[in-house]
């Protein structure tokens, strides 16, 4: 009996593989066609502040951050989207370099137009979109049905959200007090 997981959970190992082979292909073909276009040249490695994340990766996720994170950056008082690309950053240092190879294939893809447009539903660079227009894009992005969209949606997504909800500001404001405080009375 063939049983598939509940929809609605995160990216199993099977449909991340499925990411990495379709991210991949694509990137492959891609790239392929932008060195072609603009030249071979080679990654200058990450943005000035950053440990992982490139100036082009850090250009495109930006405009993302505010209407990803649902009002978790206006509940923090001084934060903006930099503060949660920081977040990310410090989160991918605790993955693997493939890990965080294949996430960057992602992004990669994300700078191609055709190739943005087939796996979030638009042409439009996110940050020549307007917020309504990013919220628009999020929303088909998230209700795509086809399988590489919904795993890229999720592969993405899933982490930047983490990464901003563990910063100990951004968790006071979820409601959670946090973990139980070891020492405190009536502990057994």
């Amino acid at each position: 009996m063939n049983q598939q997981p509940p929809s609605g959970h995160g990216v199993d190992r099977r449909g991340f593989l499925k990411l990495s082979a379709w991210g991949g292909a694509a990137l492959a073909v891609g790239a392929g066609a932008t060195t072609l276009l603009t030249g071979c040249s080679s990654d200058p490695g990450p943005a000035s502040g950053y440990k992982h994340l490139r100036d082009k990766d850090v250009t495109l996720l930006r405009p993302l951050m505010a209407p990803l994170l649902g009002g978790g950056l206006d509940a923090v008082e001084g934060a903006g989207p930099d503060q949660a690309l920081q977040a990310f950053d410090r989160l991918l240092q605790g993955g693997t370099d493939g890990q965080r190879g294949q996430l960057f294939q992602l992004l990669d893809l994300l700078q191609l137009g055709a190739a943005r447009w087939w796996i979030t539903g638009t042409w439009t660079h996110f940050e020549e979109q307007s917020d309504a227009q990013l919220r628009e894009t999020l929303s088909q992005w998230a209700n795509n049905d086809g399988s590489f969209p919904k795993l890229a949606f999720k592969g993405l997504t899933q982490p930047i959200m983490m990464a901003w909800y563990v910063t100990p500001e951004a968790a006071l404001t979820t409601g959670y007090p946090g973990p139980p405080v070891t020492g405190s009375s009536g502990a057994a």
